[in-house]
């Protein structure tokens, strides 16, 4: 299975992967607040490109909800 990978700049492709944002302005604050809510994981930085893996990102997301470590 490839690894997907979804640059900040496309927002219509991360709301369709489940990651509840309409702008890409959403998704630079999720990002920048990323390492505050336990979700840096869930972002890539290739080069001066950032990238969001939504696996991870749901995975970080339900580990939370679930109160598990």
């Amino acid at each position: 299975m490839t690894e997907t990978l979804i640059p900040l700049n496309r927002p219509a492709e991360a709301k369709a992967a489940g990651i509840p944002v309409e702008t890409e302005d959403q998704l630079r604050w999720m990002q920048r607040t990323a390492p505050q809510k336990g979700l840096a994981a869930a972002f890539v930085r290739i080069g001066r490109r950032v990238f969001i893996d939504p696996r991870k990102f749901h995975e970080l997301v339900r580990r939370q909800s679930t109160g598990a470590a």
